[in-house]
């Protein structure tokens, strides 16, 4: 049990002896209980606030060291998804332009070949026998060419395609590495809630506080001190916690780079 703990205790003993005091004596002697509990809840009052102040600026500490380490893994995190998105960019592109340089140069011709074949069985359904048969020679004709077409166009469509997989297993890689940190981060979110909750119960706390010490009452602005103290605390332990996964994530992040494809 801390310092700070132990008097704030041995301030509400004080008080409710004081309290009980107040009603089994006489009013000189209550009055006298009183000043004594008002006098310890005075003294306990000046360490607190000593502690408070000391609490509160290495939580401000703490935040900028949050802060200043968050933005490091943001920014390194942008960057490996950007490093990711380009794995083998430059090769894929390059297949893709030559499968589609491949599919403008044979569209012609293997429209045409398309177009002699339906054309041939219009004639067939027709009964224009002298017209089908044209249509085949010259279909036949280029039927070696248009199959060597097909042929190109395809493998130049399999090669973009099986790129296309080499790239995703190694983007797959790092993303699943990176999968850990949105868990971590979930987590500091989570623990941001609990800072709102203590500082919203320290805000109300901090009124009554204020309040207290313009009527003089020591005693009730102890108290009040004392749980704004007990929520401070509650932040840096949520603080400690979240900088601590922020060491995580970098961590996580570090690990990703050294997956990332050898330039």
């Amino acid at each position: 049990m801390s310092y700070v703990k132990v008097l704030w205790k041995n301030s509400l003993l004080t008080v409710l002896c004081c309290t009980v005091a107040l009603f089994m004596l006489g009013p000189a002697k209550a009055d006298a209980a009183s000043d004594s509990a008002w006098d310890a809840a005075l003294q306990s009052i000046g360490v607190l606030h000593d502690s408070y102040k000391a609490l509160e600026e290495a939580n401000k500490l703490k935040k900028q060291q949050i802060q200043v380490l968050r933005k490091q893994n943001d920014d390194r995190l942008k960057s490996v998804n950007a490093k990711v998105q380009g794995i083998d960019k430059a090769k894929i592109d390059k297949l893709k332009s030559e499968a589609d340089q491949a599919q403008k140069k044979y569209q012609p011709l293997l429209n045409e070949y398309t177009d002699l074949g339906k054309k041939a069985t219009d004639a067939r359904k027709r009964k224009d026998q002298k017209a089908a048969l044209q249509y085949d020679l010259k279909r036949n004709q280029i039927k070696a060419s248009a199959s060597a077409a097909r042929a190109e166009i395809k493998s130049r469509k399999d090669a973009l395609a099986a790129a296309k997989k080499e790239a995703s297993a190694k983007a797959k890689v790092v993303k699943d590495t990176l999968a850990q940190v949105q868990t971590l981060k979930k987590q500091v979110t989570a623990e941001n809630k609990k800072i709102t909750a203590a500082n919203s119960t320290r805000s109300a706390s901090d009124k009554r506080y204020k309040a207290a010490v313009k009527l003089g009452n020591a005693i009730t602005a102890t108290a009040e001190l004392t749980v704004m103290y007990k929520e401070l605390g509650k932040i840096s332990a949520s603080l400690n916690q979240i900088y601590q996964w922020e060491k995580q994530i970098d961590s996580v992040i570090r690990t990703a780079e050294t997956k990332l494809p050898k330039s």
